[in-house]
């Protein structure tokens, strides 16, 4: 993902609804996150920024873990729902 742990954080209210507040993110070793219970469990690493001319792009990986308990047809509406809501661009 282009972004910093923190533009993560503060995306993840809108980018999860409900799933929020079950949700645990971990970046480089840190628990930036804590949902009890936790169904959705992130986690991250910051990678070297990436250099275009004069624009420097935040790194960071992320993986996505999902309780049993969701379906795929579930899995896939959440992660369209992220995706929606971390996804940035320009013109």
């Amino acid at each position: 993902m282009g972004c910093t742990p923190d533009d993560l954080l503060r995306w993840l209210p809108e980018a999860l609804g409900d799933l929020y507040p079950q949700t645990s993110l971990m970046v480089d070793d840190q628990n930036l996150l804590a949902g009890e219970p936790a169904r959705v469990l992130m986690q991250g690493v910051t990678l070297k920024s990436r250099k275009i001319a004069l624009l420097l792009i935040p790194v960071l990986e992320l993986e996505i873990m999902f309780d049993t308990s969701f379906s795929a047809e579930q899995i896939q509406s959440i992660l369209a729902r992220f995706d929606l809501y971390t996804r940035r661009g320009g013109g």
